[in-house]
């Protein structure tokens, strides 16, 4: 009897040695044999390609390594157990097992442990976010348009600088009437531009939102509209002086005019301003002035051209490495935190830390603490009614 219990684990033993030894030596060229027989019928056989997927064009598992949107589809329907269909060829379960295995093998590390970053659609900015990034540019304080979604009525609640909640708060929501003909906001101002219809009725989809001649056209009308309006003035923006102030006596008309706008495009760009961009918009503010314009409509020509660029209008992703593929830089960072949190540019407090750990672009110069960085409306430092910081 106790031989028969010491000899239990070695025939045990045997037996799942046995059956071990029966499965496939599963690798990278089992992988693709596998398919080709089992899958192929349905994915590239005889030009026959279902839900877009082509196995048979497939000469190594290495192809797969660099399709990792493909790997993903091929582990849930077989970890799953939906393909191969019923009625055709079958894979013996051991064979699937290992077939997931493998193919997991080939994914991403989780975000947790990589520094790859999830990829976003290139978006434009809808118009909250627009009347936001603007106000807070220029320090204006009164609304650049009238924005109905706006219903939250502001009974003083909101206190950041404090660091804590009321005990108790009022708040309330603004009817959508005329109580959104009472707030001041700038005169003569045109419409935000409006977009057409796009898949399923919606205009708001991400990938839809281009920016054609005409639209480009409605952008630029709508910011020279901002800053013609007989309310942009040194009492309605904060930011006046700094940016539309002409220089002292003396000084040097485009030193001045790269100042203002070295400050104003890293503010609108949401990161540091490359030095070819800077010549191109002081350029042309200076060609204005020349011509005989003031200041102030000179840096107003240039401004408004901003408002309309793509760098402006767009939220975009940027990456520390070539090819997109690394972890967001700490510019772009302080943009999806600043859009995400409060719906406008990043505040002072988020570029200040952008710029201490980030090195700038080639052909940049960033001091952070020359930047006329704003206090977003609704950001966390919210004191738009406050002058923009002097450089120090």
């Amino acid at each position: 009897m106790n031989y028969l219990v010491g000899l239990f684990p070695k025939v045990l033993a045997v037996a799942w040695l046995g059956i071990s030894n029966s499965l496939p030596a599963f690798d990278g060229d089992a992988l693709v044999s596998m398919f080709r027989t089992a899958c192929a019928q349905c994915h590239g056989a005889g030009g026959t390609v279902h839900a877009d997927v082509d196995l048979v064009k497939l000469s190594s598992s290495g192809d797969l390594g660099t399709r990792p949107e493909l790997v993903r589809k091929l582990v849930r329907v077989l970890d799953g157990g939906v393909m191969p269909p019923s009625g055709g060829p079958q894979i013996l379960p051991e064979e699937r097992e290992l077939a997931v295995g493998h193919l997991k093998a080939m994914l991403p590390e989780p975000a947790g442990g990589s520094d790859r970053i999830p990829r976003t659609p290139v978006r434009r900015m809808n118009r909250f976010q627009y009347a936001n990034a603007v106000q807070d540019l220029f320090g204006l304080g009164v609304e650049v348009f009238a924005l109905p979604e706006r219903m939250l009525r502001d009974y003083g609640y909101f206190r950041p600088e404090t660091g804590k909640m009321p005990a108790e708060l009022k708040a309330g929501s603004r009817p959508l009437g005329k109580s959104q003909l009472i707030g001041k906001r700038l005169a003569g101002v045109t419409p935000f531009p409006q977009d057409l219809r796009a898949e399923h009725g919606f205009d708001n989809r991400a990938d839809h939102l281009s920016l054609s001649p005409l639209l480009l056209e409605s952008f630029l009308k709508l910011s020279s509209a901002i800053v013609d309006s007989p309310d942009f003035h040194e009492e309605t923006s904060a930011a006046w002086e700094r940016f539309f102030g002409p220089p002292a006596d003396g000084g040097d008309l485009r030193d001045a005019l790269e100042e203002g706008l070295r400050g104003f495009l890293t503010l609108a760009f949401r990161r540091p301003v490359d030095e070819r961009t800077l010549s191109r918009y002081a350029t042309f503010a200076l060609e204005r002035i020349n011509s005989g314009q003031p200041y102030a409509d000179g840096m107003k020509a240039a401004v408004s051209a901003a408002l309309a660029s793509p760098r402006f209008l767009y939220l975009y992703d940027s990456s520390r490495k070539a090819g997109g593929n690394g972890q967001l830089d700490d510019f772009a960072l302080a943009s999806r935190l600043s859009f995400f949190l409060w719906g406008s540019i990043p505040d002072r407090q988020l570029l200040d830390l952008a710029a201490a750990t980030a090195s700038p672009p080639s052909g940049c110069s960033l001091s952070a603490s020359c930047l006329p960085y704003p206090t977003a409306s609704g950001s966390p430092t919210s004191t738009s009614q406050n002058s923009a910081p002097a450089c120090t």
